[in-house]
């Protein structure tokens, strides 16, 4: 991954009422505009214009969006740290880091390679807001890190707190749905569904063991920090079940859980669908953890 040349930095300008939803909406907090930096065409580093603490030491939330994200709905997750004084890492996911793993895999490293070794963030602590694909995304970052645990050591230490919000479990079949559904044409989405199963089917060597590696790195996690979890029951990217799976596993484990489910909700559009318990259940949340400027109000 090729990252940008220095100029890369800008102060995002205002938005413009009534502009169009690709306008850059998180680059202005009630604190003033954030700087964006982006360090590749996936990965830009919005800074808090919030006062408090040096650089060095800001806490650094990073945000891992589900497949074909807008910019107006990741503003919404912006908007709740910004005026924190949290910066924000966006990392983007491409469906290719999914259909091909082992350029997801290549593409976890270089995320990991840029907070361990970056100037920006190698001592910064760390929290992770990941959604749906980006959760995939993120289990590539933990398969990295449980194969080499002396190596991410400082990093996996640095890692305060985790947020997974429609994270999707299952079946091949599950995970079919959920490209199918990246198809705008309903009347494609069978099509894309069955042609990404036979695609399954064709290379399982290539991409099964990879998806069960990536799984199952979220039952035995190389992290042990506490975890909030959204999800609902009627997500079909989700599996209730498999997820009370997942949370009975880390309390199991001694890990810190806290969960909030709905009957009734969306993949990856809880907070629009229940914006107050989102942003209750997340306040609380962070205030558990021991992380400097956490303390402020939502």
């Amino acid at each position: 991954m090729q990252m940008e040349e220095a100029g890369g930095t800008r102060a995002a300008p205002p938005v413009q009422p009534g502009g169009p939803e690709s306008a850059p909406l998180w680059a202005v907090t009630p604190g003033g505009a954030a700087t964006e930096t982006a360090f590749s065409r996936t990965m830009h580093l919005y800074s808090s214009p919030v006062p408090g603490g040096s650089a060095a030491s800001r806490p650094l939330l990073v945000l891992l969006p589900w497949l074909g994200a807008s910019p107006r709905s990741i503003a919404r997750y912006l908007e709740l740290y910004l005026p924190r004084g949290l910066d924000v890492l966006v990392v983007e996911s491409d469906l290719s880091h999914f259909l091909w793993p082992r350029h997801g895999l290549a593409y976890a490293a270089c995320v990991l390679g840029l907070l361990q070794g970056s100037q920006p963030f190698c001592s910064r602590p760390l929290l992770v807001h990941a959604f749906s694909l980006g959760g995939y995304t993120f289990a590539q970052m933990m398969v990295h890190m449980s194969r080499e645990p002396q190596r991410h050591r400082q990093l996996a230490e640095r890692i305060r707190g985790l947020i997974y919000d429609s994270l999707v479990t299952g079946s091949l079949g599950d995970m079919a749905l959920g490209v199918a559904q990246m198809s705008s044409s309903t009347a494609l989405r069978p099509l894309v569904r069955g042609g990404t199963r036979l695609y399954f089917s064709l290379l399982g060597c290539c991409t099964v063991r990879y998806y069960k590696a990536a799984q199952d790195v979220f039952f035995q996690p190389p992290l042990r920090c506490p975890v909030l979890v959204f999800y609902c029951c009627n997500d079909p990217l989700s599996n209730p079940a498999r997820v009370q799976e997942l949370l009975e596993s880390w309390r199991g484990a001694g890990i810190l859980v806290q969960a909030q489910g709905w009957q009734d909700s969306r993949h990856a559009a809880h907070l629009r669908q229940h914006p107050q318990e989102y942003q209750q259940v997340l306040q609380g949340f962070l205030e558990q953890l021991d992380m400097a400027l956490l303390r402020a109000r939502l």
